[in-house]
């Protein structure tokens, strides 16, 4: 397996608000079943911008290295014959991606079957110490035995895989509690709140579950050229249309005055909760992604009652999301550019940069990007 370096370089977190510390940390053991992954692309969430100012709800530990949305290449296998969750076997050399390493005892995991609820959430990549070098904003992760991991199709990009990391393993889960609730209609308008990546790649699926219309709400504009490209047919710039009242009468005045079959949360701030329900017609259903926040907003119960209309609540996902996510990109790259999600990318000294980048929302998606910088072993 080659010469494995004892370090690694690693963004870590020291302090929450405070920017993060270039430091060496130590590689662990390559013990079997467990991986050593060299980075190469590590998304920025917007989940880590507020995990670094302990805005989750999720308990904030520090210090941590973050990026939970991570691509790398195996430099080493602690075992032999290891698979990844489509049973294909991994060898030194392949690109993966991997989902959080979920416990695999409690209810959810083995009764309920669906581990994106275990209890251990909020202790895997990217929310853990340094010294288990489980995080993303580093030259290498460190993968651990509990860990599923998914193989990248070798015809899809770099680009175009790094949104599943996050993202679009998202969307896709909370599409599937959707589809089997509410199926989308072709007569039904989706109106999708935040144009973020998670509205981005909502717009995309609202588009190809039949929708006859997709609204796509949000800023900047760049964002919503986006959308449009991957299925919006109509875009509503908050930063143009600034009240309220006047976003829902456009969205009234889009569906003869009576509303959108659907609303998909997925722009993270506490109050489009309260908007999403006016965007909504009678007998309608939200699906509710991008709450990470803590923060509360007062709501009046009789809303729901009066519209008679179903909440769905859905977050993170597990592996074989992102084995979904990746096969509809190789199965659609011929006519949707995956790609122009990742905006920008960034050296992973420049770590600072890029989460208040992406606090301003001046990207659609970075990354730090690793693929340029020697790794320093022996299969390089």
């Amino acid at each position: 397996m080659g010469t494995i370096p004892k370090t690694s370089k690693a963004a870590v977190l020291v302090e929450l608000g405070k920017p993060e510390v270039i430091r060496d940390v130590e590689i662990p053991e390559i013990r079997p079943g467990t991986i050593l992954a060299r980075v190469l692309l590590a998304g920025i969430c917007g989940t880590d911008v507020h995990q670094a100012a302990g805005e989750l709800s999720i308990p904030p530990l520090v210090p941590a290295i973050q990026g939970h949305e991570t691509l790398g290449e195996i430099v080493s296998l602690g075992s032999e014959g290891l698979l990844d969750i489509g049973c294909r076997k991994l060898k030194v050399g392949d690109r993966i991606m991997w989902a959080h390493p979920f416990c695999g005892e409690c209810y959810y995991c083995r009764v309920a079957r669906k581990p994106y609820m275990c209890n251990s959430f909020g202790t895997g990549y990217g929310f853990v110490s340094p010294e288990l070098l489980r995080g993303g904003f580093a030259e290498y992760v460190h993968i651990n035995e509990k860990t599923e991991v998914v193989l990248v199709p070798e015809s899809v990009t770099d680009e175009e895989a790094i949104g599943v990391g996050c993202a679009f393993r998202t969307v896709v889960s909370g599409y599937e509690r959707l589809q089997r609730h509410s199926p989308i209609g072709t007569a039904d308008t989706v109106v999708v709140q935040g144009a973020g990546p998670v509205g981005l790649y909502s717009t995309l699926l609202a588009a190809f579950s039949g929708a006859a219309r997709v609204i796509t709400i949000g800023a900047p504009a760049e964002r919503l050229a986006l959308a449009k490209e991957w299925g919006a047919a109509v875009t509503i710039d908050i930063d143009e249309v600034k009240e309220h009242k006047d976003r829902v009468q456009r969205v009234l005045d889009l569906t003869e005055g009576r509303g959108a079959e659907f609303a998909i949360e997925a722009s993270g701030a506490p109050n489009a909760f309260l908007e999403g329900f006016d965007f909504l017609c009678k007998d309608s259903t939200y699906l509710v992604m991008g709450q990470t926040s803590n923060r509360a907003v007062e709501f009046q119960p009789n809303l729901l009652q009066r519209k008679q209309a179903c909440v769905i609540g859905s977050g993170s996902a597990d592996a074989r999301h992102y084995y979904k996510a990746l096969k509809f990109i190789e199965a659609h790259r011929d006519r949707i550019d995956f790609s122009r999600m990742l905006s920008s990318t960034y050296e992973l000294e420049d770590i600072n940069t890029a989460l208040e980048n992406m606090k301003l929302g001046k990207d659609i998606k970075g990354a730090i990007d690793n693929r340029k910088r020697s790794c320093g072993c022996a299969h390089e």
